[in-house]
């Protein structure tokens, strides 16, 4: 799922202006990308869902699509003011990069969106000895190492190698080698499923809590104008209910989202079923405070560090605070620079 920013990218933003999106008379912009946890962003666009809520806190606020990298790009040169990431990006390529920034929804986590895929084995143990691609240094890359970890083996008997997201089925389906495997995400694994012989050997469901998904805003623009999150969130729970609640809404919400993911009715259901969704503020935080949680945040955390994903300064896992909802800090408490605020869903 999603993707790392490329030293190209990076250089290209360093050379750019920094401006804001966010004026002095309430304007702001919503970016989001095509991850199925994401696309109800569409919905809240079209039935005027957030322009509603927008509205009753007294802002504007317009919604803009992007390519996961390129809202991440987005949100860093404050081009937009509020983007959904994973935890585990959120750390990497923007709280790295020094920009504070919290977390004021989580939606959902992948609970078996996310696949470690094998042809000619059947287990992860199978694969001994192989090469198994798939976006180095993403949640993909944390998937395999997880699967390694908690199957017992040796990370070091596992090799694996980058394979951008736009190569991932074509160069699985190219690849001659008897035992093959890639390390992917829905619906690029549902469809690479579809192929006789191809089966998964490890999936996110296994690992609960873990590959979060949620809504980003700068910290400072959160305390300086809290209605953008206050509105956001409202939109997003208010749409999570219809979701929950079934009948024709439900259906018409789905048949937006399939429209936004660019698959059938059919696959945004199969997707949805392996995406475990927070349907109310009161169940968000109840995940959110729980040690859970931040034993979840500490394993992908220290996955970073190890991979040399925290910045060159960081010398040693804890060098970037983590700040939970119940205000405990995972690290340095003079540099925290991620944080779960639920304040706006209160």
């Amino acid at each position: 799922m999603k993707s790392t920013i490329t030293a190209f990218i990076a250089a290209a933003l360093a050379a750019a202006p920094l401006t804001s999106n966010a004026q002095a008379d309430g304007d702001y912009t919503v970016g989001w990308s095509n991850y199925i946890g994401w696309c109800p962003v569409k919905y809240l666009a079209d039935t005027g869902m957030l322009e509603k809520h927008a509205k009753k806190n007294g802002i504007k606020i317009a919604v803009k699509e992007f390519g996961y990298v390129a809202s991440i790009d987005a949100f860093k040169a404050k081009n937009i003011d509020v983007v959904p990431v994973t935890t585990m990006d959120a750390l990497t390529l923007i709280s790295q990069a020094g920009i504070d920034t919290s977390f004021f929804v989580v939606g959902d986590y992948s609970n078996g969106n996310d696949k470690w895929l094998a042809k000619g084995a059947d287990s992860i143990a199978g694969l001994k000895g192989t090469t198994t691609y798939g976006e180095e240094f993403t949640v993909s890359h944390y998937l395999f190492y997880r699967g390694i970890v908690l199957g017992g083996l040796k990370e070091s008997d596992f090799k694996f190698a980058h394979r951008a997201e736009k190569g991932i089925v074509s160069g699985f389906n190219s690849d001659q080698a008897k035992v093959k495997s890639t390390v992917t995400w829905n619906p690029h694994a549902l469809g690479l499923m579809q192929q006789p012989g191809i089966n998964s050997v490890f999936d996110s469901s296994k690992i609960p809590g873990e590959i979060l998904d949620g809504f980003v805003i700068r910290t400072d623009l959160m305390k300086e104008d809290p209605r953008l999150a206050k509105a956001v969130s409202g939109a997003w729970f208010e749409m999570m209910g219809i979701m929950n609640g079934g009948g024709k809404e439900a259906e018409d919400l789905i048949a937006t989202i399939a429209q936004a993911a660019n698959v059938t009715i059919a696959e945004a259901k199969a997707q949805l079923a392996t995406t475990f969704f927070y349907y109310t503020p009161d169940t968000m935080a109840e995940a959110l405070k729980s040690k859970a949680h931040k034993q979840a945040t500490k394993l992908v955390r220290d996955f970073c560090f190890d991979q040399a994903l925290l910045g060159e300064d960081a010398e040693e896992a804890g060098y970037i605070g983590i700040q939970f909802a119940d205000g405990e800090v995972l690290g340095n408490k003079d540099n925290v620079q991620l944080r779960f605020d639920l304040s706006a869903a209160e």
